[in-house]
């Protein structure tokens, strides 16, 4: 799931753990310690930009949805060619988001969907950099009913995990993660065990 695959590049990514972390002791001093006062819905919607941004980047590189059908209306042509009214057509997510120009002109083609150099999760804090064609929830009239409660629960579980966990680390590394073959879902063929 999107939480595994997140805990895998914090674990891979001590630095972005630790701001993470300081956004969360920054909002604790503000809005008090517990998580009753400081986990309310205004504060995951405004508060927290890294923790969306490490979320969204997570999502970017490994999403869940992998795309879905679509009939045509009517006739169109892509790419010089065409396609009539009425076929099927399919969208790739993974590929949408690979191909994203904001990315490939500051990441360059290579990179964007690797998980050693193209994680990023400031990008999303720019809008200079922020990715332009991102749809890990899907797009349109069949956009995902529960994505808002997916980014709230997930921010939830990763702004506890933080507060009460100050460093851990991945017990099978992470060089040279095996991703599984096949999966409906894309997750690590190990799963994500960490040691605290």
């Amino acid at each position: 799931s999107t939480l595994t695959t997140a805990m895998l590049f914090l674990g891979m990514y001590p630095e972005i753990y630790q701001k993470i972390m300081q956004e969360q002791k920054d909002i604790q001093a503000k809005h008090g310690s517990s998580n009753e006062e400081s986990l309310t819905r205004k504060i995951l919607d405004e508060e927290m930009p890294y923790l969306e941004a490490v979320i969204k980047e997570t999502m970017r590189i490994k999403p869940l949805n992998q795309g879905a059908g679509r009939i045509t209306k009517s006739t169109i042509v892509v790419d010089g060619q065409q396609i009539p009214k009425g076929w099927p057509v399919l969208f790739n997510v993974q590929l949408t988001h690979a191909r994203d120009p904001v990315i490939i002109k500051t990441d360059g083609k290579e990179n964007v969907m690797n998980i050693y150099e193209g994680f990023k999760p400031e990008r999303w804090l720019n809008e200079d950099t922020k990715p332009d064609a991102w749809m890990s929830f899907g797009y349109g009239p069949r956009y995902c009913l529960g994505a808002n409660l997916a980014m709230a629960e997930m921010k939830i579980f990763l702004a506890v995990f933080v507060r009460n966990i100050d460093t851990f680390k991945l017990v099978n590394g992470e060089k040279d993660v095996k991703w599984q073959k096949l999966a409906i879902i894309p997750k690590p063929r190990d799963g994500t065990l960490i040691q605290v």
